[in-house]
């Protein structure tokens, strides 16, 4: 077992510096967008500041609440960009048949899947998200203990799975339907303007789907409440602010079961 992870951590290693290695070849993209991603979140935060300070709290969050919550989401955004955003493109590896060489490797197709592309612009999504978790900690008056800290650690690698689980599950429809990179943007879309408010400005039975049916509460809603003490539970059920690793891992093996279901229909390129 050791010598297999090993294999498998070293073949992730070189998918890691080829990926790497690929996008530098075009520095200037690179740049550009190390420069626009924190303005475009940063407007996203502004305008947090513009709504509270002009009209009022947002179901009695303040700023500095939402700033948290908005950082915490933001963080876990940035990490998904950048281990998971291959499957905006799944569409076009089943339609140039990508996938023939994965399965005639000694390596779950999965595992190739997970690891083929890493994206470092991601990188500036998680830096983002750590400035603004770190403005937000601050004006809420959050203590990062060594408790603390390992709380958002596994809240923040949850979340990443939810997300990186959500767009493999209904991207793998691309097995069936030969598309699915218009789902992945509207999934991300909708992702993040859903994180961006609480949870509680929504009407109840959009509570309950984005709790129970397509859990992106666990993303950042209900973590937040837990970390700051905030009386926020889902309508009719215990408190569940701190379930976000276990939804997490538990969408992680649906995903592998959905994406596996769907690479059974797979076709090869031109069948």
């Amino acid at each position: 077992m050791p010598d297999k992870l090993r294999y498998y951590a070293s073949v992730g290693w070189f998918y890691l510096k080829l990926s790497v290695q690929k996008q530098l070849e075009y520095p200037m993209y690179y740049i550009s967008c190390f420069v626009m991603i924190p303005l475009m979140y940063g407007t996203g935060i502004l305008l947090l500041r513009f709504i509270v300070s002009n009209f009022q709290s947002l179901s009695g969050w303040t700023f500095a609440e939402l700033a948290f919550l908005y950082g915490l989401g933001q963080l876990s955004h940035g990490i998904t960009m950048v281990f998971s955003v291959q499957n905006l493109w799944l569409e076009t590896y089943v339609l140039r048949g990508e996938f023939d060489r994965m399965l005639l490797r000694p390596l779950g197709v999965f595992y190739q899947f997970t690891v083929k592309y890493i994206n470092i612009i991601g990188l500036m999504d998680v830096a983002v998200g750590v400035v603004i978790l770190i403005y937000g900690s601050r004006l809420a008056h959050f203590e990062w203990t060594a408790g603390h800290t390992l709380r958002i650690g596994l809240v923040v690698a949850g979340a990443a799975l939810i997300r990186s689980s959500i767009f493999t599950i209904f991207c793998s429809v691309a097995f069936w339907t030969k598309r699915s990179q218009s789902m992945f943007m509207l999934l991300n879309d909708f992702m993040e303007r859903s994180t961006l408010y609480p949870l509680s400005i929504y009407p109840f039975a959009l509570q309950a789907v984005l709790t129970a049916a397509l859990p992106i509460a666990f993303i950042s809603f209900y973590p937040a409440c837990a970390m700051l003490d905030k009386a926020c539970r889902a309508p009719g059920l215990p408190d569940i602010s701190l379930w976000t690793p276990i939804v997490g891992a538990a969408l992680f093996i649906l995903a592998r079961l959905v994406f596996s279901r769907g690479l059974r229909n797979y076709e090869s390129a031109g069948a």
